[in-house]
């Protein structure tokens, strides 16, 4: 994008971060995951994961933009510190889909690499007024990746004068919110300036395929005026919209204003406020009578033990007591590596009750269970590491503290034994939410109880 400097053109340019918000989300996403589950292995196949999906993204989608200087002042704010000037996400999938790497700078060299004349599949040609980001035809450019706006259209005759364009002999009509613009010509005979202001053909008729783009800032602005036209295959994408700085949110497609754009969102912040405060999703590890491994979602009732502090463990107030077979998910008290620190299980002793497994059953107060039907049939045989909170009947390890409770967990693969057999009693503080029902697959719609 143009950078203005002792009020003198020179080359605009559309910094082009690389993607680094894009690959940076993703690399952070493949390490999170990877360190939830350890390895060397899995932390380096994670991070080629997210280094793939983000280089993905960024070639066929979208990408952001920094604006450095004032070329497309006032549509587009330009400056070139850290912080400052509009980003903008261009749409790259909307034109078509372009060879990866094509007319990118090689690096520490001033080549550039270029292999392909036209894209790999075409699904749009730019219109007038569009705002596209594109790489630049000049060989010795500073600056290879540049915005403007599509003004001349393949085939048409341009001539700029008087601060208009005169597209075919005929003046541009301009929308309302672009009659800000005044399109400068040359007032001396020794400028470089001449696609769009000379009049031989050369000079004034759009090639096939090809396009003028312009600066709004036009008398700041190195455009399509001193580096001709720009072939379709120059050209990234469009513009979509300003995303930051939010004061200048600006969306230039009109998608934002659509119907099923708003419920999109309305369903999304929908969705968030719900996760955020109200409930949440957890999957359940079950064994067929096949031994095949399925896994049932379960909806997550955050209200039911009083209401949460969003991003902490706490609560502004105590809700009520889980009751004896509800499905709970809950926190550990302390983080193990490689080890999950949510679980869930079914509160099986109460505050105050004795607790202790034997034979193989769950016993309360010395009677066996008899209710929940779940928990009287289960069998807890003795498992080597598992224990020893309910195989001793010592008051440590068998009477459930106040404001405490005894859980077991609900999933019956023999690898998943992590309840409070080995790590005690769980505290009201601990429990994360109820789990009331299953939600997913549909085919297994039905409560916890």
């Amino acid at each position: 994008m143009a950078k203005e400097a002792n009020n003198k053109p020179s080359k605009s340019k559309a910094a082009a971060n690389v993607g680094v918000m894009t690959l940076i989300l993703g690399l952070l996403a493949g390490v999170a995951a990877a360190f939830g589950r350890g390895g060397s292995l899995e932390w380096v196949k994670s991070l080629l994961i997210a280094i793939g999906l983000a280089l993905l993204i960024r070639w066929v989608l979208a990408e952001p933009f920094r604006i450095p200087s004032g070329s497309m002042e006032p549509t587009l704010h330009g400056d070139p510190r850290i912080f400052r000037g509009d980003r903008v996400f261009v749409n790259k999938l909307v034109l078509g889909l372009r060879w990866p790497l094509n007319d990118c700078r090689i690096p520490f060299t001033k080549s550039r690499l270029r292999y392909a004349t036209e894209r790999i599949w075409r699904r749009a040609d730019p219109q007038r007024w569009d705002i596209v980001v594109f790489k630049t035809v000049e060989p010795d450019a500073v600056h290879t990746t540049l915005v403007k706006r599509v003004v001349g259209l393949p085939g048409e005759r341009i001539h700029i004068a008087d601060g208009k364009v005169y597209v075919n002999g005929k003046a541009l009509e301009m929308a309302p919110e672009l009659r800000f613009i005044h399109y400068t010509s040359p007032t001396n005979p020794y400028t470089d300036m001449k696609y769009g202001i000379l009049p031989d053909d050369e000079s004034s008729v759009v090639p096939k395929d090809s396009y003028l783009l312009l600066g709004d800032n036009s008398a700041y602005s190195r455009d399509g005026r001193y580096f001709g036209w720009v072939d379709n295959e120059h050209i990234l994408g469009r513009v979509s919209c300003i995303w930051w700085p939010i004061s200048r949110w600006r969306d230039f497609t009109g998608f934002s204003r659509t119907w099923w754009w708003r419920s999109i969102v309305g369903t999304v912040s929908a969705l968030f406020i719900l996760r955020l405060l109200f409930a949440r999703s957890w999957h359940l590890h079950r064994q067929d009578a096949e031994g095949r491994i399925k896994a049932d979602h379960l909806y997550i009732n955050r209200w039911a033990f009083g209401i949460p502090i969003p991003f902490t463990p706490y609560r502004l107030l105590k809700g009520r007591d889980p009751k004896r077979g509800e499905l709970v998910l809950y926190r550990r008290k302390e983080h193990v590596k490689n080890e999950p620190s949510l679980l869930l299980g079914r509160v099986a002793g109460l505050p105050g009750e004795r607790v202790f497994i034997d034979a193989g059953k769950l016993t309360i107060d010395g009677q066996p269970i008899s209710n929940p039907p779940s928990l009287a049939a289960r069998d807890f045989p003795a498992i080597e590491g598992v224990g020893p909170y309910a195989r001793s009947k010592g008051k440590e390890h068998a009477l459930v503290p106040e404001g405490h409770f005894f859980i077991l967990t609900e999933s019956d693969l023999p690898e998943d034994h992590l309840d409070s057999r080995t790590l005690g009693w769980i505290s009201h503080t601990d429990l994360v939410g109820s789990a009331p029902f299953t939600w997913w697959p549909p085919t297994r719609w039905r409560g916890s109880r």
